[in-house]
């Protein structure tokens, strides 16, 4: 691709992809709450914000904060709100992504006409990848983690090889330290960064340094909401986070510790050719191959680029292929963005390589096979589009809305609903205590039964709820259910070994009421 003189074009360029991926994100937003897209923790999300509660660890303060913030606007139900926010922050952060892709290209001396258009495709081409589009479109943490993770990316090239200021170490830190308190993976961009600034030279100065501690510990102040928002008795209270023995509880996850590596060995290559496999479908084989024609070009004349996106690329997926849940395959998008720079080094390389030979063979038509590849990559996003549209695509989905009203609308006066797992405690959940539809029915979740905090939460709110078990002995599920039929209708939203051994399931509805054995 030859170089040229610079055209004007205005400041506000990276909008264009952003514009452009959140109207797709807009046409296929889920309209109300969903399970689609393993997104059934959307309904503990929305019910935490609507009740000022805390969700489940590590409690996310920051994203709670401005989804409560969201849903104070005007615009339809919460849910729907939820969704529009997940909307709004992905494509925030392909902002970031075409900055960074046009920062590595001007790097590699490409000229402005160019590297602004070939870095907006690049990021359309990670905007429109399955995984993070599947985000954009329900209420979930992972577009507002995506937002962070782009816009570090971005300051890390950004400031790589200059000497870097109090206030510039100040706004980093702040942002670094806001992104942890939406999700704490985002420590993993740290090794990454360091050997950037490292390999880059870049210099921090001691105010620099002291910016970036004091930023990034205003920022992670943002988990003073935890204990705030338990100490209000809130319906949803995971750890109930009141003192710091519960409040680490929460934050480090120990509910989750056992799903680490917790597949055995033998799924380990299962699991590397999903991780291929998932590399292939969200940068396409195209983008795949331009991403690693730009790592070898960085590998000759940008060190530090190479560095960092191999230790993203690397950490991350340690991170997801290590977690054993349904959803792990989430934690890949920062793999995605972090390889949109060498995308767009890959397409510079290759391209220019492509226009000398035909500059050779025809001349004067550079400009011509310029236009003609950019518009061939351009290919890659709408390819995307047209692939995934059916898959990501929500506008119908009704499921986890018909669940939770119909339960509802079914469930006896005073009953007591039994769930156990995600997707009808958090829908029941959003519906009873989020709404505030029927407020004489209580829920309960078998699997929570067991933490005294949740006992404590259900014993607050629903008083007239005969709980079994207390500090001194473990709870016994089998008595609660017995002592409560006796003076309430009981439901299963789902069916469960325990109860089943004892007593008749009758369907009604989408539940299950609980009646003893007839002899």
């Amino acid at each position: 691709m030859t170089r040229g003189r610079p055209r004007s074009i205005p400041r506000l360029w990276p909008l264009g992809p952003a514009l452009i991926a959140f109207a797709v994100y807009r046409a296929t937003l889920a309209p109300d709450l969903t399970w689609a897209h393993n997104g059934a923790d959307g309904g503990d999300l929305l019910t935490a914000a609507l009740t000022g509660g805390v969700p489940h660890p590590p409690g996310y303060p920051t994203y709670m904060l401005l989804l409560r913030g969201m849903l104070a606007l005007p615009g339809g139900p919460p849910a729907f709100l939820g969704n529009l926010f997940s909307a709004l922050t992905t494509s925030l952060a392909l902002v970031f992504i075409a900055l960074a892709g046009e920062r590595a290209l001007r790097e590699a001396r490409a000229p402005q006409a160019i590297a602004r258009p070939l870095a907006a495709i690049v990021a359309l081409l990670i905007g429109f990848a399955p995984t993070l589009w599947s985000q954009a479109v329900i209420t979930e943490v992972y577009g507002l983690h995506a937002l962070f993770t782009a816009a570090l990316i971005y300051l890390t090239l950004r400031l790589g090889g200059d000497v870097v200021h109090g206030r510039q170490g100040l706004a980093t830190g702040l942002l670094f330290g806001l992104g942890l308190g939406n999700h704490l993976s985002l420590a993993l961009l740290i090794p990454g960064m360091l050997a950037y600034t490292r390999l880059s030279r870049t210099r921090l100065t001691r105010r620099a340094l002291m910016g970036l501690l004091i930023g990034c510990a205003i920022g992670l102040l943002t988990y003073l909401y935890l204990p705030w928002a338990a100490h209000r008795n809130p319906p949803v209270n995971w750890g109930n986070p009141r003192d710091l023995p519960r409040l680490w509880w929460l934050v480090s996850g120990q509910a989750y510790r056992p799903l680490v590596f917790a597949f055995p060995l033998a799924w380990l290559p299962w699991r590397l050719s999903g991780w291929a496999a998932l590399l292939l479908q969200n940068l396409t084989l195209p983008g795949l191959a331009l991403a690693l024609f730009g790592l070898w070009w960085a590998e000759a004349n940008h060190r530090g680029l190479l560095s960092m996106t191999i230790l993203h690329v690397a950490v991350f997926s340690v991170y997801a292929l290590g977690y054993s849940t349904a959803d792990s395959y989430v934690y890949l998008s920062p793999v995605y963005l972090a390889l949109a720079p060498a995308i767009a080094l890959g397409a510079w390389v290759t391209g220019t390589e492509a226009i000398q030979w035909v500059r050779a063979r025809w001349p004067g038509r550079s400009r011509a096979a310029a236009g003609a590849l950019l518009l061939a990559l351009a290919l890659l996003p709408a390819g995307q589009v047209w692939m995934h549209w059916k898959a990501e695509d929500l506008g119908e989905d009704r499921e986890a809305v018909d669940f939770g009203r119909e339960a509802l609308a079914t469930a006896r006066d005073d009953a007591l609903i039994i769930t156990a797992t995600d997707q009808p405690t958090f829908s029941l959940w959003y519906f009873r205590y989020g709404l505030g539809l029927r407020p004489d029915v209580a829920i309960l979740n078998a699997n929570l039964y067991a933490f005294d905090w949740y006992r404590e939460t259900v014993a607050r709110w629903h008083p007239d709820v005969v709980l079994v078990g207390g500090r001194s002995t473990p709870p016994d599920f089998s008595a609660l259910v017995d002592e409560n039929m006796r003076v309430r209708p009981v439901y299963l939203a789902e069916l469960m070994v325990d109860p089943l051994t004892r007593y008749s399931a009758i369907r009604k509805g989408p539940l299950y009421l609980l009646k003893p054995h007839t002899p």
